[in-house]
């Protein structure tokens, strides 16, 4: 089994271009999202109350919920404040990957698909025979951002300086993937990239 992380910038279209993936290989591939293991990390009880013992009652919303729009305005973009929200929420990720990449080897899949936007960023500790990074122009991301999150430009831009620079991570990569185009160019591009292990 093959095991692929895709990664890269915000706004770059990791999850189009993990999508276009999982179409080529069908049934043959088993997905992880770290994104939805937050999404599931933060409905835990263990981590809300970790959250409100690092924080304080700000992190939980009125419902005793995450209070994510806090989050990602005041913790964020605090270079301090984002080290103790990893230190909370990379372990419980990594050890879901780690359960899910066991789960796809047990059914005999073919491929393990990872996406891990923070890749490089948590020091590449997940192992792949490939990190693909989906990239953009910083304009793009940004008017993406704005469109698909609502979020305005001041609050983008905190964001992606969060985040390690697109550069940074293209000259890491196995291989790129350029989505500032048309998605038929994005298409050609995922199929150039999957076609040898679907001739395999």
């Amino acid at each position: 089994m093959k095991s692929w992380v895709i990664t890269g910038g915000a706004g770059c279209g990791k999850s189009t271009v993990t999508k276009l993936l999982m179409q080529q290989f069908s049934e043959a591939a088993v997905l992880f999202s770290a994104d939805l293991a937050v999404a599931e990390a933060l409905r835990s009880a263990a981590t809300l109350k970790e959250l409100a013992g690092v924080f304080g009652s700000q992190a939980l919303s009125t419902s005793g919920g995450a209070n994510r729009q806090w989050l990602r305005e005041v913790v964020l973009p605090n270079s301090e404040s984002r080290k103790k929200l990893e230190a909370i929420l990379h372990p419980v990720v990594l050890e879901a990957l780690e359960a899910a990449r066991v789960g796809a080897e047990k059914v005999g899949a073919n491929l393990f698909l990872a996406e891990v936007p923070l890749h490089y960023e948590i020091g590449g500790t997940v192992s792949a025979d490939l990190v693909i990074v989906v990239a953009s122009s910083r304009s793009i991301q940004v008017r993406r951002m704005m469109e698909t999150r609502g979020l305005d430009e001041q609050t983008v831009h905190k964001f992606l300086e969060a985040q390690w620079p697109i550069e940074a991570k293209v000259e890491r990569a196995d291989a790129v993937i350029w989505n500032d185009g048309a998605l038929a160019s994005l298409e050609a591009q995922v199929l150039t990239l999957a076609s040898p292990l679907l001739q395999a």
